[in-house]
């Protein structure tokens, strides 16, 4: 459509948004790699998404989900951006079944505040993504983001027991149930899990739960080389003992989680008193072997968090977990002069940096670089962050993966006209 037809069909849409009773607005509540919306419209239930995504079907106009933006940064460039639909008023906890460990949220619940709910019965949902606390349930879910819990727990896909989402179109569809014994029908709700919101919405989730550890400690072992950190943590997670999350600090990265300055394994360390004492005790005696110095470190994951959200360039490399130690020693000894900091979950092979490259050129030269170094050991790179300059010249997913078909005859079945976040996902999809 033409500018002034644009124009026009937001008018159209603001006007019926009004009839329906949907708060909008005009002032951006969000951009999203340099595109605004022309409006914003603020649903207040899973019915009024409904609503909003039917009007913005039957005008062809683009949309792109909205939760707390912790993880707008992500995905590619949209190729047309005409409204959002900010999900942060759909936020009720719907139901939570201490005894079956089970809850259901709307997508606009931030995970911050249910923890908060949870942990008055003793439960937890181990999901713990960098970055501050503004991410949102539905927005994780359309991320798939994690963090160092994964080491223990997996990711969002493990934990989801099922979902409602509401299409392009304004139809809904439901997938999974609300108990963990739920053998009926295909797993569909994973398949929203990662899709950055290209598929459909994603209007209320249900999860099995964890308890909370009855104590929970931090160690950081500081040691004179990455190759003993890394063993460390191997040993640590062959020996089965009550460990959580484990990450590998590069120099930089340790200085900013835990002021340690040199390679270093961190430990989240949980469970019974008793585990927990046999834990430490063997995580002291290896790190006397490996000559390492041992320290508690309460705040560490909480700076590791802050430490590790976007930054000017952010990459996660996945490989095998037996190449993980090495590709992070490789990264940070290859970018030490761009501020690299590596962070890896090396049990999971999966690998953090962020940069601060001088300029665009670099930037784009570092991914490249990044590239091809996980290539050789049979990995791939996800760009994260990165200047908008670099992003408008790459796929962030890199180059397409053997399932990309797949991957367009979902967009294709699920987003025909192509509404939902255009361009966003692998492939430009």
């Amino acid at each position: 459509m033409s500018e002034p037809a644009v124009a026009s069909t937001i008018d159209d849409f603001i006007a019926a948004a009004s009839r329906l009773q949907l708060r909008t607005s005009d002032t951006p509540a969000c951009e999203v790699d340099g595109l605004t919306p022309a409006v914003t419209v603020t649903p207040e239930s899973p019915a009024q998404i409904q609503k909003s995504l039917a009007e913005a079907h039957n005008r062809h106009l683009h949309v792109t989900i909205v939760g707390g933006g912790a993880h707008l940064h992500l995905g590619n460039i949209p190729e047309a951006f005409d409204v959002a639909v900010s999900i942060s008023r759909v936020n009720r906890i719907v139901d939570h079944e201490p005894a079956d460990m089970t809850v259901t949220v709307e997508a606009g619940v931030r995970l911050a505040d249910l923890q908060c709910a949870l942990a008055e019965h003793g439960q937890f949902l181990p999901l713990d993504p960098p970055g501050d606390d503004r991410g949102t349930i539905g927005g994780i879910l359309a991320a798939n983001v994690s963090g160092p819990l994964r080491h223990r727990y997996g990711t969002a896909r493990d934990w989801l027991l099922g979902t409602r989402v509401v299409h392009a179109d304004g139809s809904t569809s439901k997938s999974g149930g609300r108990v963990v014994k739920n053998v009926s029908g295909y797993d569909m709700h994973k398949v929203y899990v990662g899709s950055l919101g290209t598929l459909a919405v994603i209007g209320e989730a249900t999860f099995k739960l964890a308890p909370l550890p009855k104590v929970d400690l931090t160690v950081a072992i500081a040691c004179p080389s990455a190759a003993a950190a890394q063993s460390i943590i191997a040993a640590a997670h062959e020996r089965g003992l009550a460990v959580i999350a484990a990450e590998l600090l590069s120099p930089t990265a340790a200085n900013l989680v835990c002021d340690r300055g040199a390679w270093t394994a961190l430990f989240r360390v949980a469970g019974g008193a008793a585990a927990v004492v046999r834990t430490l005790d063997e995580l002291r005696d290896y790190a006397a072997l490996a000559e390492g110095e041992s320290v508690e470190a309460p705040d560490a994951w909480d700076r590791w968090g802050a430490a590790f959200g976007p930054a000017k360039l952010s990459l996660r490399v996945s490989v095998a977990p037996s190449e993980a130690g090495g590709i992070a020693e490789n990264l940070d000894r290859r970018f030490a002069g761009d501020a690299a900091q590596v962070s890896a979950t090396s049990t999971a092979g999966l690998v953090r940096i962020n940069l601060s490259p001088a300029d665009d050129i670099r930037a784009a030269a570092i991914i490249e670089h990044v590239r091809e170094i996980a290539g050789q050991r049979g990995g791939f790179v996800i760009v994260d962050a990165a200047p908008l300059a670099v992003k408008k010249q790459i796929d962030v997913f890199g180059p397409p993966r053997s399932d990309i078909e797949i991957m367009r005859r979902l967009k294709q079945r699920f987003d025909p006209e192509r509404l939902l976040s255009p361009g966003r996902f692998m492939g430009r999809i």
